[in-house]
């Protein structure tokens, strides 16, 4: 979450590849945190839910970011609606993952049952929307890269809504 904050300081100073490296940081870490708390058993509820929420506040101001400073711009003709077409499922995925987790929290108040643990499509979507991010905001290959990623994310984010929907449907339902 520090780490988010110091990374929307630098968009706001237009230092995008200082941002760019930092959000590959923040996004390796996770991972790493992650991977540690499970295989030594540290894992929370709290600890879940806090890590969802910091990687959704993450990616979502720095793509937001992003696309005000016109980062995504040179996928234009190469990608309809440039870069909504990427962006707004992404934000849709971000904002339908923390009312999930609110709904969860909701529910959890009057009974109890297990967070839906993420499916393996869904552990995967988070990199999927960073790829085009990092490679937007870096500048890094030709166009075409930008252009084929963002698809590749819409696809994703489709799939883990899905995934989601089926696999979490119960936390909705009495």
């Amino acid at each position: 979450m520090v780490l988010t904050g110091v990374i929307i300081w630098f968009f706001l100073q237009a230092e995008y590849t200082v941002a760019g490296i930092l959000l590959i940081i923040a996004a390796t870490t996770d991972f790493f945190d992650g991977y540690l708390s499970r295989r030594l058993k540290q894992s929370t509820l709290f600890g879940s839910l806090f890590d969802i929420i910091a990687d959704q506040i993450l990616f979502s101001s720095s793509l937001i970011l992003a696309m005000m400073a016109g980062l995504f711009a040179r996928a234009d003709g190469l990608v309809p609606l440039n870069p909504y077409l990427y962006a707004v499922p992404a934000l849709a995925g971000v904002v339908t993952v923390l009312v999930g987790i609110g709904v969860y929290l909701w529910k959890r108040r009057t009974r109890v049952f297990e967070f839906p643990t993420p499916t393996q499509v869904a552990k995967l979507n988070f990199w999927f929307w960073l790829a085009p991010l990092v490679v937007a905001v870096l500048a890094i290959g030709p166009n075409w890269l930008l252009a084929a990623l963002m698809y590749i994310s819409i696809v994703s984010t489709i799939l883990t809504f899905y995934s989601y929907l089926k696999k979490g449907s119960y936390v909705f339902t009495d």
